[in-house]
């Protein structure tokens, strides 16, 4: 079975070789992730506003203090476990803020309804402990509609084929932020560049622009 056609599922990571946290702290400038709604409170954000927050932009800004780690860990662990030849992946994973009190994520969606290809699968990666309504919810198969929320801790990495199934979040209702990335990967040779662009920045889905490939 290809990537693309599993079920949902975990993988696991030495999170002390890749502190992936400790990164993420510096960029945010606090070791207290979990409490940076304590920092700064914003409106219920809606999907035209869930990328626009000091923590997003601390994060987009200061980019390639954490795209050296970030392409070590795809070249040399996700390469290598997931046996594929030819990797595409996403060249800057997309920052997530779950704040408390708030969504991380703007509304419920498939992405290839954002124009993203049918044989992309996301990996689905925190910082901090993702439980109950801090953490990611979807359904297991299309349009199956069982959602669920998963609980992601560091040091795992929650799987699943976002283009085709329906997910979203929901009021954080817990007291910890949630801060992750998410990060889609395509075996090459199903992979299909577009001349279509990403919903925020219109950057094309294709080599060198929204991909890289190793």
């Amino acid at each position: 079975m290809e990537l693309y056609q599993s079920e949902p599922f975990y993988i696991t990571y030495n999170a002390q070789q890749y502190n992936f946290r400790n990164c993420i702290e510096k960029l945010m400038g606090t070791s207290n992730l979990e409490e940076l709604h304590q920092l700064q409170q914003y409106e219920v954000l809606d999907r035209a506003h869930d990328q626009s927050t000091v923590w997003h932009k601390k994060y987009y800004e200061q980019f390639d203090a954490f795209n050296t780690l970030y392409v070590d860990f795809v070249k040399n662990y996700l390469k290598p476990l997931l046996g594929i030849e030819k990797l595409v992946y996403q060249r800057i994973p997309t920052f997530r803020v779950h704040l408390v009190g708030n969504l991380a994520v703007g509304e419920w969606h498939k992405d290839r309804t954002y124009n993203h290809g049918s044989t992309e699968v996301n990996f689905w990666m925190p910082f901090t402990h993702a439980y109950g309504n801090n953490t990611i919810w979807t359904e297991s198969k299309e349009d199956l509609a069982d959602y669920k929320p998963y609980e992601v801790k560091p040091g795992e990495i929650f799987v699943f084929n976002g283009a085709n199934l329906n997910h979203g979040n929901k009021l954080n209702d817990t007291s910890s932020c949630r801060l992750s990335v998410d990060f889609r990967i395509v075996d090459f040779k199903h992979f299909k560049p577009s001349d279509r662009g990403s919903i925020n920045l219109n950057t094309r889905f294709d080599i060198g622009g929204y991909f890289e490939v190793c």
